[in-house]
């Protein structure tokens, strides 16, 4: 066999065997050992998630609420304080029988509280203090819900270093081939000085592609306030996308608040209720007399009942009720809807991702491959080949474009369905 030929065969097997496993590289081992970013630690999903819930100030806030809310429980398990009254009694000028006729009394006073006042305004403390715990959980699940798209954006900036990487790759290899073909008289000089300047473009795309990286990683670092030197993200799973589950229901942390809302109403009706019922105040002391005589009062209180007040008070707490059974409803059926569409969109995305991994960008390798074989052979021209390499180079990064939009899916389906909540859960 001719040499020429040999080596044309063995340089195009090459050529091929490096367009096909191109996808991998990028999508799975990352970047080649001389240009592989330094990194300590693979940063996961769940870490940064917990990293972040632990270092918001939204726990100490929430924990500031629910001591708050704790005083406010004790107050609410006393009784009602007690009163001490003194009155002084025919006080004049006068001869001796007006002063014999001067009293000085002084009662000790007690309101006793009746119908459950004391326990249902326990209730209400009660489920002030659990929705407060419930809304501190729900405000944690938006925190991971901003970290997992921080992450994904900084997974699409990883997997689009690896493309301009891939990129770069193979602009070199043009480049040295033009370069040769120049050198034998076989090409134009434009064409060397083309192929060089796809080169220099390829450099600074890849340059401006692990700024971008570095940028959204520092963004994610933020969410805890520690540095981004040193950390990664895992890079093999942002193009094995995968499809919606089945039908789903909203997350149980936010219909549970509901439910701890309607408790809370209750408790709020029952105190209203309570309140028909008139407390009677006691009152009990010793009265002293201008004669020198002793004498021990008591009586007895009992003030009358504002009824057309407390109707109103309990129709208020009633429509209360009727008004979280509402929202109940409304919430849940915007819910499933925003669920549905979530989940529709992740598997239309994922759709997407598998159509142009598994079909596009094969086939824009195989075109690039055939044109560069078939530009040394002197069947293309050099545009030929530049065309088929950006059309590579676009299909690859439609396919982030594309696995970016199905993760940005699986966030908002992710939260709805609170998939962190036991995470957040456990980092209180």
């Amino acid at each position: 066999m001719n040499y020429r030929v040999w080596r044309h065969r063995a340089h195009h097997a090459a050529v091929l065997g490096l367009l096909a496993s191109a996808l991998p590289a990028y999508a799975q081992s990352g970047p080649p050992s001389g240009t592989e970013r330094v990194s300590g630690q693979i940063l996961a999903l769940e870490d940064a998630v917990a990293r972040a819930v632990a270092a918001s100030p939204q726990g100490a806030a929430s924990a500031a609420r629910i001591d708050t809310l704790s005083a406010a429980r004790a107050a609410a398990d006393t009784r009602p304080a007690a009163s001490v009254d003194v009155m002084a009694e025919n006080l004049g000028v006068g001869g001796d029988e007006l002063r014999r006729q001067f009293q000085i009394t002084g009662t000790y006073n007690q309101r006793i509280e009746r119908g459950g006042k004391r326990a249902a305004r326990i209730g209400v403390a009660d489920a002030d203090i659990d929705v407060a715990r419930a809304d501190g959980l729900i405000r944690r699940l938006d925190i991971a819900a901003a970290v997992q798209r921080l992450y994904v954006e900084v997974q699409a900036a990883e997997a689009m270093v690896g493309i301009a990487r891939e990129r770069v790759s193979i602009a070199e290899q043009l480049s040295r081939e033009v370069g040769r073909r120049v050198a034998e008289a076989r090409d134009p000089l434009f064409a060397g000085t083309r192929a060089r300047t796809q080169l220099a473009e390829a450099r600074v795309d890849l340059e401006l592609a692990e700024h971008a990286r570095d940028a959204a990683m520092t963004r994610l670092a933020l969410l805890w306030g520690g540095p981004s030197t040193g950390l990664s993200v895992s890079r093999g799973a942002f193009t094995n996308v995968s499809q919606a589950a089945g039908a789903a229901e909203p997350a149980g942390v936010d219909l549970a608040i509901y439910e701890i809302r309607r408790r809370r109403a209750a408790a709020e009706l029952t105190l209203q209720r309570a309140a028909t019922r008139t407390d009677p105040t006691l009152s009990a002391g010793p009265r002293y007399i201008g004669t020198g005589d002793v004498a021990l009062v008591a009586g007895v209180s009992l003030p009358l009942a504002n009824r057309g007040l407390n109707r109103a008070n309990i129709a208020r707490a009633e429509a209360e009720a009727r008004q979280i059974e509402a929202d109940l409803a409304v919430d849940t059926f915007q819910r499933r809807q925003q669920i549905a569409l979530a989940a529709e969109k992740v598997t239309e995305t994922a759709h997407e991702v598998e159509a142009i991994r598994d079909q596009v960008v094969p086939g824009a390798q195989r075109t690039l491959a055939e044109v560069r074989s078939g530009y040394n052979r002197g069947g293309f021209t050099f545009l030929d080949v530049s065309t088929a390499q950006t059309a590579l180079h676009e299909a690859r990064a439609s396919m982030v474009r594309a696995a970016t939009r199905h993760h940005g899916a699986r966030v908002e389906l992710d939260r709805l369905t609170g998939r962190f909540a036991p995470l957040v859960q456990e980092a209180r």
